[in-house]
C-alpha cells in the first residue's frame, strides 16, 4: 500500500465535509419552529407576526448589495427582506436555503422578515 494513499484519504475526507457544510447569515435557523410551505403562508387568515421556517430554492435576489431574496418551494415563492435585521446575502442563486423570521404585509404583499439563514 502506498504510503501516500493515508493523506490522500484524510484531504478528500476534508474535501467532503467541507462540501456538505452549510453557510450561515444571522441568527442561527430557529429548529423549534415547524417548516411550513409558502402556501401555508399565503393561504393563512392571519399571518401577520406569525413565526416560521421555510425552505427553498434562492430564485431572484438583490443584485446591489444582497438584502433581500425570493424563495420558492414546490407550492410557490415569497419575498424574503434582509433589511429590518441588516443581514445581507452574497450572491447565491439557484442554492438551497433554509430561513426563519417573522411574517409581515407589505404594500400588500407578504414577507418573511428574515432572522436566520443557512444556505447549501
Amino acid at each position: 500500500m502506498n504510503k501516500a494513499f493515508p493523506l490522500l484519504m484524510a484531504v478528500l475526507a476534508i474535501v467532503t465535509f467541507l462540501g456538505c457544510t452549510s453557510e450561515k447569515y444571522g441568527a442561527a435557523v430557529d429548529t423549534r419552529i415547524a417548516a411550513v410551505k409558502v402556501k401555508d403562508i399565503l393561504l393563512d387568515s392571519n399571518p401577520a407576526g406569525r413565526k416560521v421556517a421555510l425552505e427553498g430554492k434562492i430564485s431572484s435576489q438583490c443584485g446591489s448589495n444582497g438584502c433581500w431574496f425570493v424563495l420558492q418551494d414546490d407550492t410557490g415563492q415569497i419575498f424574503v427582506n434582509l433589511g429590518p435585521k441588516n443581514l445581507t446575502l452574497p450572491p447565491r442563486m439557484n442554492k438551497t436555503a433554509k430561513v426563519s423570521g417573522t411574517v409581515f404585509p407589505v404594500r400588500g404583499e407578504l414577507q418573511v422578515f428574515a432572522e436566520g439563514i443557512e444556505v447549501r
